[in-house]
């Protein structure tokens, strides 16, 4: 014996399942992305919280810069304001980050400026190396070290990067 579902059962059953397809591509598609969401979060959230440490005070920025580069800083009204000039900057390129973290797809193209942005700061590491030992005893170790996290950070921003555009994503 056969049992026939009533046409309503079959119309439920093919809503359900539709919805259950249509639910799985939106997690897919937000899910697609979550490796560059998390670095440039986390890119966002260091330097929005480097910026403040440079606008709060001139011994926050530089205990920051002891305990990330070792370097020795002489604290002193002309460091402190460039340090606040400087850490509204810094928490620009944060803001930019966390953009990129919230649509990878929308913001993608700022990963562009970034990454210029962190070859500037490779060269600058490398030319005024000599410079930078002098000025606050940072050493060709830890400048080697900087290069590679700045250049590994930000070519997995560019790796990460979504292939679409904004304009397909619609």
């Amino acid at each position: 014996m056969t049992v026939v579902a009533p046409p309503h059962f079959a119309l439920e059953l093919a809503t359900l399942l539709a919805q259950h397809v249509k639910e799985s591509e939106e997690n897919t598609t937000m899910n697609r992305h979550t490796g560059i969401k998390v670095l440039a979060g986390f890119m966002g959230i260091y330097h929005i919280l480097m910026g403040v440490c440079g606008i709060a005070s001139g011994s926050l920025a530089a205990w920051a810069a002891r305990a990330l580069w070792h370097a020795n800083v002489n604290v002193d009204v002309q460091f402190t304001y460039l340090a606040k000039f400087l850490g509204a900057y810094v928490i620009g390129f944060g803001v930019m980050m966390l953009l990129i973290a919230k649509d990878p797809v929308r913001y993608g193209a700022l990963v562009y400026p970034a990454v210029v942005v962190a070859g500037l700061r490779i060269a600058e590491r490398l030319i005024f190396a000599s410079e930078l030992k002098s000025a606050f005893g940072i050493g060709m170790d830890r400048t080697i070290g900087t290069i590679i996290v700045v250049g590994a950070l930000n070519l997995g921003l560019l790796l990460l990067k979504p292939r679409e555009t904004y304009a397909s994503s619609r």
